[in-house]
């Protein structure tokens, strides 16, 4: 990944609000497990998005909505995301080809996660939505 890969992140109706998206969206705190921006206790901090290399934002949404719910995708570049104290961003392919995680691994306290989750939040919302249904 480059610095101006996208990161595609799917967003759950749930986390819309009047149009606003909540910034719980982007929180990784193990007791918000029905938030898309959350991965669960067995996901380590490892927040699971799409690699803009090899998917755009809508074959992103199609791809996930074979399974689950979306009401569309915001985007985080990698260099954005690598520039918020102690997150990183790689592909791992565990699911599938074009898997990747923005890793919280290495930010301890729930608030710094909180932090972190709100700026990735304001990023992806200036950006506005990258696919929309």
């Amino acid at each position: 990944m480059t610095g101006t890969t996208l990161l595609h992140r799917q967003i759950h109706p749930n986390w819309i609000q009047n149009n606003f998206i909540s910034e719980q969206a982007f929180l990784v705190e193990n007791n918000i497990a029905s938030l898309a921006f959350t991965p669960s206790e067995k996901d380590n901090k490892k927040l699971s998005v799409y690699n803009g290399e090899k998917f755009s934002a809508q074959d992103s949404f199609n791809h996930f909505t074979q399974n689950y719910v979306s009401a569309g995708v915001l985007s985080v570049t990698f260099a954005e995301v690598i520039a918020i104290k102690n997150l990183n961003a790689y592909e791992d392919n565990m699911s599938f080809d074009g898997h990747a995680v923005i890793d919280y691994s290495n930010i301890e306290t729930p608030n710094q996660i909180r932090k972190s989750a709100k700026k990735l939040k304001n990023i992806a919302v200036k950006r506005g939505w990258t696919h929309k249904i």
